[in-house]
């Protein structure tokens, strides 16, 4: 059963657009470098229903075990980091 691993950001004031763009940049090239990854989207916020978050994640992994995999790997641990830094996250993993 596959797992979908959500994230919902909303920018820091001291984060530009053109920081968090290279961020969901970063994030998408972890379909690079992480064995599992089924699929990654990312995408700014079309209403106001987000309590004020602005841009949202999903990454679609093959299964639990390539979940919990992907959460440990560097690459991911290096690109989680930096979004912590630049904004708050919310997160949400379930099996589809």
């Amino acid at each position: 059963m596959s797992v979908c691993h959500i994230v919902w950001l909303k920018k820091k004031d001291l984060c530009t657009d053109l920081d968090l763009q290279s961020l969901l940049a970063e994030v998408a090239n972890l379909a690079e470098l992480i064995p599992n990854i089924e699929d990654i989207s990312y995408g700014k916020n079309l209403t106001d229903r987000a309590n004020g978050f602005t841009h949202g994640v999903i990454v679609t992994l093959t299964c639990r075990e390539a979940l919990a995999a992907y959460i440990d790997h560097p690459a991911h641990v290096s690109v989680g980091k930096k979004l912590i830094e630049n904004a708050d996250v919310l997160v949400m993993d379930y099996e589809i």
